[in-house]
Parts: structure tokens; sequence; C-alpha cells
């Protein structure tokens, strides 16, 4: 389309030299006065689709046709501007006659002037079939181009897009926990420096940041358990010292409450500074996952006899991970599923081995809302109360919002990964994989 609208005016300029050129080696040619006749005989063969009156040939020193008569009257009446050609003293023009479009050539030879005038629906013929078999060359080689084009996108995606990879990869495997990493502008284009260096700082006042928060955990961790250990020992020291059942045991039994809430705020608190310096240290030992569980689930049923629970755990799967973990891991999760439960709800317990590593989840009933239920239950000091069909959010629900967080790093630590999964019918599934059979 593009060759079509603006080929018409080179072609124009170009025929009409063409025509200049026979004209010019007509009149070379000649010997004595000029037969117009003859003239415009040779020169109508050299135009193809040329029919009868599309060129008339006259000389202002010839007797004038009636038609020449016309053209002189209409370039009188019009400005006309004459555009030179290549070949001298050879000029043309286009000018409107009987609601046709002509091109004129006008030339001097032997002080005699000539006019050549074409009708320029010859020249729009001629231009239509060159596009025509122009069309024909195009289609046949159509696939060639469209597989030029695939190939040439694909290497310029690649040389694009290869250093940008290269980066990213680079990128995602720059740790925090590593303090010295960084990225290096070297292997990479010099137009990604500055960049580069712009994220090698930002990491660095992030790691700063990082840094200084575990520390502020653990440090804060460490010096809180000392001194609220020795309140628990005065406090409890207290209550065996007032008479049973008075105002003040139940007021110092409060108070010891929340004292062990504190230690054990300041005990998760240390294990997640563990967990992101990478300083957890397992101590493994063979465990029956089957035996665990199961004691798990006679004491829920003797707590709760209200809840449905059922187990499938295929086979006998043993596990090699630390113990106190694991069963921190288990209880943390059942506690929630009993926690966030409904009267008569259910808890389902599944675990399975496959290619060598255990495969379990916890799926039970909740009364809580499934909008705001996702994998932010696994950030810390993150609580999700809002219960269904309610607005509000039941505050009667105690915890730290550090279970969740605490099994991940669990998991985690053992090689594996912990997810949430909430279910169409109103139910809760907690899905875990561990790398730790025996």
């Amino acid at each position: 389309m593009t060759v079509i609208w603006t080929a018409g005016e080179p072609f124009r300029i170009y025929f009409v030299e063409i025509l200049a050129k026979h004209a010019q080696r007509e009149l070379a040619d000649a010997e004595g006065k000029i037969d117009l006749a003859q003239f415009q005989a040779n020169l109508e063969k050299t135009v193809t689709y040329l029919e009868s009156g599309d060129m008339i040939v006259f000389s202002d020193q010839e007797r004038p046709t009636a038609e020449a008569i016309e053209f002189f009257q209409v370039l009188r009446l019009k400005s006309v501007e004459w555009e030179p050609l290549p070949t001298q003293p050879y000029a043309t023009s286009s000018i409107r006659w009987r609601a046709e479009n002509w091109q004129i050539m006008k030339f001097v030879h032997e002080d005699q002037q000539f006019f050549v005038c074409v009708n320029a629906k010859v020249f729009k013929k001629s231009l239509d079939d060159i596009i025509a078999v122009r069309n024909k060359v195009g289609y046949k080689n159509y696939p060639i181009l469209f597989i030029f084009i695939v190939l040439t996108t694909l290497f310029m995606l690649k040389t694009t897009l290869g250093p940008i990879r290269k980066l990213q990869n680079e990128f995602s495997r720059i740790k925090l926990s590593s303090p010295h990493e960084h990225l290096d502008t070297k292997g990479n284009y010099r137009e990604f420096a500055i960049f580069i260096r712009y994220f090698n700082e930002l990491i660095d006042r992030l790691r700063a940041s990082y840094t200084q928060a575990a520390r502020f955990s653990s440090d804060a961790a460490h010096e809180l358990r000392t001194p609220l250990t020795i309140i628990r020992g005065h406090l409890l020291r207290l209550i065996n010292q007032v008479p049973d059942g008075s105002m003040t045991q139940v007021e110092l039994s409060l108070v010891s409450d929340e004292v062990e809430r504190l230690i054990s705020i300041s005990n998760k608190l240390l294990f997640l500074s563990q967990a992101d310096a990478g300083q957890i240290g397992l101590e493994k030992d063979d465990i029956n996952l089957n035996d665990l569980v199961g004691q798990m689930m006679e004491d829920i049923k003797s707590d709760r006899p209200d809840l449905v629970l059922t187990s499938k755990i295929e086979g006998v799967i043993l596990i090699k991970a630390d113990h106190d973990l694991i069963f921190q891991l288990m209880t943390n999760l059942f506690n929630n599923a009993i926690k966030y439960n409904y009267d008569k709800g259910s808890i389902d317990f599944q675990a399975r081995v496959i290619k060598r590593q255990v495969h379990f989840s916890i799926t039970n009933t909740t009364k809580l809302s499934s909008n705001g239920l996702d994998e932010r239950v696994f950030e810390r000091f993150y609580r999700h109360l809002r219960v269904e069909g309610d607005g509000h959010e039941e505050g009667s629900i105690s915890g730290t919002g550090l279970g969740l967080s605490l099994c991940k790093e669990i998991v985690k630590a053992h090689g594996g990964d912990l997810h949430l999964k909430v279910t169409p019918d109103r139910k809760v599934s907690i899905e875990g994989r561990l790398s730790v059979t025996a």
C-alpha cells in the first residue's frame, strides 16, 4: 500500500525522462526539417498502453491543429510551472485538459519549439503493470520474507533480552544473608552500570537494616528471658504462699499467665532471629510420624469430643528430624485447627511419602472469613480474626501471630515448605512438605 500511494510521482518523472531520451534520439537522427507526423509515430512506439488520441505533438512553427490550439489556449490561461529535466533543454509540466490529466514535455530544437503531450492515464497503466509484476514476485517470496523477519526478530530479541535475563538471574542469586555479595558491572552492558551500582548500594542498606532488626530481636529476646524467668519464679512462690482460692492468688495467677505468655513470645522471637541468621541447630533423631500424630489426635479427642477427627497416613512414616521442632510444628498446627474451628467441626490429617519427601496436610473447618485468609498468615504478627458473616474481629481468640511463622521456619529448616489453601466448602488446609525421610 505504501508503494502504491507514494510511487506515482517518481514513476511519472521516470516515464517523462525516458520519453525525453527517445525524443532526443529521434531529433538527433533526423535530417533536415522535422516531420511531426513521423516524429509522433516513432514516439508512440516507445509508450506502452497508448491509445488513439492519447498523444499530441505540435510545434510553434507548424500549422496548428485544433487540439494544438486548445493546448496553447490552456497554457496561456494557466500559469504553468515548468520543471527542468536532466535531458537538456527539456522541461515538463502537468495540466488538466478535457477532464483528464496530461503530461506536457517542452523542448527546443534548431530554434523550433516542440510540445509533446501525453495522457497521464498511460503512465498510470504502466505503473499498475509494474506494481502487478512486483506483487507476483512478492507473493512468491513472502514465505522467505516471513522466515527472514521471524529469524531477525528472534535474533534481536535474544540479543536484547539476553543481557536482561542474565542480570535478572544475578539479581535472584543475591542473598541478604551474604554481607559481601554484590553484582559485578564488568560482565554486563555499560548502560546497566549506574543501575547496578544503585542496586548494590540499596542491597547494602537493606542488609544493614536487616542485620539491625535481627540483632534487636535476638538481643531483646535474650535480655527479656532472664528477668521474666526470675519474675515467674517469684510469682510461683507467692502463689504458693497465699491462701488457696483467695483473690490475691487468682490475681497472681493471671499475672503469672501473662508472664508465661511473654516468655513464650521471647522464645519465639529468639527462634525466628536464629532462623533469619541461618543459625538453627538441628538435633536430628528418628521420629515415627504415625505415633506422634496418633497421640495428638487422642489428646484432641479428650479435650474436644465434639470435633470429628480423621487421619490417613499411607504406611508407616519414619522421619529423621529434630524431635522438639517437629513436635512444636504439629502442636502449633493442630492448636490452630482447634482454636479457629467451630463446635462439631472437623479436622483431617493426611500424610504420604513421595520421592523420599513427606507430604502432609491438616484440613479443618473454620469460623473465619475466607476474605483475607491467605499466605499472609505466615507473616509475623499477622492475625486474621474476622469471623464469617460478622464484620467484627473475634477478640477472645488468644495468640501472638507468631505460631505459623515458627511453623514456616521449622519446615524450611528441614528442607521443605508450607502453604495455605482455602477450599470452596469453607475449610482451611495447611499443606507442607518435609525432606526428612529416614
